[in-house]
């Protein structure tokens, strides 16, 4: 409980449910919620005050993680007297588009977040004594979507990350998400 909890994305809708579910499901009570536009993010304020009458003590800040030095600021400001215990890595995008018309930017704009990003987090925590590396994966990376070839390798690339940490003996799960609603999903 003393512990921060890093919600990559966490200012998005898949970000804010898990902290939701983090404090009344867990007794999470120090969280770090970082996404590229931090507290500028249209309703962070309120989604700090919303978490923090749920008993949590709720930082949101400006970090693009898949910048290695960006996160790596970020990962030494964390203080000493709550040290990171947990990572779960909630951020994604889409950029759909049929395989033979997939751009280079197509490919960037959905692998930083999952494979740039996913991979400096494990680069730089995986000498720590974290209880729980989480990351949201998605079916797509199993079987796939038409449209959606490069949101399918990302996936796919989450997915053997958390198997080789695993392997390691390393936290790691991976949440392959299937469809879902936000109303439904983290509350039971």
């Amino acid at each position: 409980p003393e512990g921060t909890v890093l919600v990559t994305g966490g200012t998005g809708t898949l970000g804010a449910l898990t902290a939701r579910h983090l404090i009344t499901h867990h007794n999470a009570r120090h969280l770090l919620l970082v996404s590229r536009q931090g507290p500028d993010t249209p309703g962070a304020a309120e989604l700090t005050t919303e978490l923090t009458k749920l008993g949590a003590h709720i930082h949101i800040t400006a970090c693009d993680t898949a910048n290695h030095d960006q996160l790596t600021t970020l990962l030494a400001n964390i203080p000493t007297e709550h040290p990171l215990t947990a990572i779960i890595h909630t951020a994604g995008t889409l950029d759909d588009a049929l395989l033979t018309n997939l751009t280079p930017d197509h490919l960037n704009t959905v692998l930083r977040p999952k494979v740039d990003a996913l991979t400096h987090l494990h680069n730089l925590t995986h000498h720590l004594n974290l209880a729980a590396f989480v990351v949201y994966s998605s079916a797509t990376g199993t079987l796939g979507t038409p449209g959606q070839a490069n949101y399918a390798a990302a996936n796919t690339y989450t997915d053997a990350l958390i198997h080789q940490r695993h392997a390691a003996g390393l936290p790691a799960t991976s949440l392959a998400w299937g469809l879902w609603e936000t109303t439904s999903t983290l509350t039971a």
